[in-house]
């Protein structure tokens, strides 16, 4: 077999370490920088995007908590405004006439969806005056 040929084998196997070696070389000298170089270059992205990504979340989650502490706040004056102003006194009564009249009616609805039952309730401001019945 002429390819086994102790003749010819050594050459062969000299031109393929002469090969591998520059093309090894060629390789690591030249092309593999440029790809360490576009992959670190891509990471530094990264990173950036990801401080911003971070920065906006954080900014937020501030704004969102001042929003909510503003929000408590408010909600605490109108909940001090409506306990201690007495014409609001209607509001803090747990079992009323109107909350039966209101809860049968929207039982009602629900139960037999009939309009007529909904405008049969009637309604009395008490809040702008006592005296008169609409």
């Amino acid at each position: 077999m002429p390819q086994l040929d102790r003749i010819i084998i050594f050459p062969q196997i000299f031109w393929l370490f002469l090969i591998f070696t520059s093309f090894y070389i060629i390789l690591t000298h030249f092309f593999l920088p440029k790809f360490l170089k576009s992959l670190k270059s891509r990471k530094s992205v990264i990173d950036l995007n990801e401080l911003k990504v971070n920065y906006v979340k954080q900014q937020s989650i501030e704004s969102e908590q001042k929003f909510k502490d503003l929000l408590t706040q408010d909600l605490a004056k109108i909940k001090f405004f409506f306990n201690s102003n007495v014409a609001f006194e209607i509001l803090n009564l747990e079992n009323s006439e109107a909350d039966r009249i209101i809860s049968q009616a929207v039982k009602n609805s629900i139960l037999f969806c009939n309009f007529q039952i909904l405008n049969s309730i009637e309604i009395y401001c008490k809040l702008a005056n006592n005296s008169k019945n609409y």
